[in-house]
């Protein structure tokens, strides 16, 4: 009979190991984060719905849609580090100020200073100076939080109205909507007209009145900001 036995001489041993290595640190690897990525991908699914899957000779590809606009406008409206409400006494925004300083934050604010004192102006000059650019940095953060969660058809919708006294009716909503959806097709499955232009309302783009909607003065600053940075409208959700 054959003799099968094996010889364990450290050569074999060495060639051994460095074949399991990398496959069991990659385990090792995956096993401590399995927890974290599953919470991600059930966070990232919940957010959105999966209107087409493909598979290629490249891999497979999904193709994902918004499906919480609702949702979203909580997360990213309901508050905003550019707030400064009105009633914050001066302790309380210094002790903003001391919980959300970075080093990059320091490095800008040394700058700022070093500026000013460049441009030697009187305390008023100053006051108006940093209040202005203060108002613009809001304004834009404001803008920024707004792009995360409007879609291109909304932004069109808005466009529209701007050319007819910023107005537009609840049927030339309506109609609007479903032309829109009819191009679209599964990417609005489950919605209507209503639950299209909550958004819009209820961030305070829109303002419901006079038998249709119109646009208010953050939805008209709103299209001004765009006007001037058209580079971002294509960032927008291609719904």
């Amino acid at each position: 009979m054959e003799d099968l036995a094996c010889t364990w001489t450290p050569q074999v041993i060495v060639e051994i190991i460095n074949a399991l290595a990398w496959p069991v640190v990659v385990l090792l690897i995956a096993l401590r984060f399995r927890s974290s990525i599953a919470d991600s991908v059930r966070n990232f699914l919940s957010r959105n719905s999966v209107s087409e899957v493909s598979a290629t000779t490249t891999g497979i590809s999904a193709k994902f849609v918004a499906a919480k606009q609702s949702s979203e406008t909580k997360e990213s409206m309901g508050t905003s580090s550019a707030a400064l409400p009105e009633s914050m006494t001066i302790e309380a925004i210094r002790d903003r100020h001391s919980k959300a300083v970075t080093e990059l934050s320091e490095e800008i604010y040394e700058g700022v200073l070093t500026h000013l004192q460049a441009l030697d102006l009187s305390s008023e000059e100053e006051r108006e100076i940093l209040a202005k650019e203060i108002s613009l940095l809001q304004s834009a953060i404001q803008f920024s939080d707004i792009n995360k969660v409007l879609f291109r058809s909304q932004f069109n919708l808005f466009s529209i109205m701007s050319e007819n006294n910023n107005y537009i009716s609840r049927e030339g909503l309506q109609k609007h909507f479903d032309e829109i959806k009819k191009f679209v097709g599964d990417g609005f499955e489950g919605w209507d007209w209503v639950k299209y232009v909550s958004y819009p309302v209820s961030t305070g783009l829109l303002v419901d009145e006079c038998g249709g909607y119109t646009l208010s003065k953050l939805g008209r600053s709103y299209l001004n900001f765009m006007s001037r940075n058209p580079q971002l409208i294509d960032d927008l959700a291609k719904l």
